[in-house]
């Protein structure tokens, strides 16, 4: 999953957006003003890699950016797979949020800190059903990734742990900050349009899902649909980056 793992992970959230995410989303609500401009702001951001005007837009305190815990215990982790410095855990287990699905997957990057390499936890997805548009591959490519499946594995764990009491400190060191990673400004890919709408939640804040329209270089313009997490912080509204499922 290096070069391979944008092209897997952009089916995966592409393939999201045809239903199959989230199909149990219970019925809409009002959207307040403020909110659904930052969520169109951030879209706006994200689909021109601006890094610098999303983290603007994003929780400044820990309790904040990561929000109560949508696990209801600890669910169960299978078919750990890793593909050089990019790895993916999937998960099964009851939710406090009943619009959520039971299941989904965690993304994560390895790192060199101190000399020393670990896994830290760049997204969160939930799906009904895995779509068999994401092509994810079945085990780990080399015998050098496949002896990395049980550290993957654990540092999932460790991060759904420390979310289930409460423990930011740990959750912010097993965090990769992806918003901070600069990129360049896409040249093929440009948003024309965003369709929202606020959705009920048992969590905190608000659930937005969102359709939208891409106008892509020598290729159909395309709708994708996804879902940001936001909650109003010091009377500012603000997006969840781990919960936020897009990815260009």
């Amino acid at each position: 999953m290096v070069a391979r793992a944008a092209m897997v992970l952009a089916a995966l959230t592409l393939a999201l957006g045809e239903g199959r995410a989230g199909s149990s989303a219970p019925g809409a609500v009002s959207l307040p003003p403020e909110a659904a401009a930052t969520a169109e702001r951030f879209l706006d951001a994200f689909s021109r890699n601006d890094r610098e005007a999303i983290g603007r837009m994003l929780p400044r305190r820990p309790e904040n950016l990561y929000g109560p815990c949508p696990f209801a215990r600890m669910p169960t982790l299978r078919n750990p797979r890793v593909d050089s410095r990019v790895g993916g855990v999937e998960f099964e287990g009851s939710m406090r949020d009943p619009s959520l699905p039971r299941q989904g997957l965690m993304v994560l990057r390895l790192v060199e800190e101190g000399g020393a390499r670990t896994w830290r936890v760049r997204q969160i997805y939930w799906y009904d059903e895995l779509p068999p548009e994401a092509d994810l591959p079945e085990e780990s490519p080399t015998p050098a990734d496949r002896r990395q499946e049980a550290s993957l594995r654990e540092a999932a764990g460790q991060f759904i742990a420390a979310w289930l009491r409460g423990d930011w400190e740990r959750m912010e060191a097993l965090t990769f900050r992806w918003w901070e990673v600069p990129r360049r400004p896409p040249r093929w890919v440009q948003m024309t349009r965003v369709e929202l709408q606020g959705r009920p939640t048992t969590l905190d804040g608000v659930r937005v899902d969102f359709v939208v329209r891409l106008r892509l270089v020598r290729l159909m313009p395309r709708r994708v649909h996804g879902n940001l997490w936001m909650v109003r912080e010091d009377g500012v509204w603000r997006v969840r980056p781990l919960t936020f499922s897009l990815w260009f």
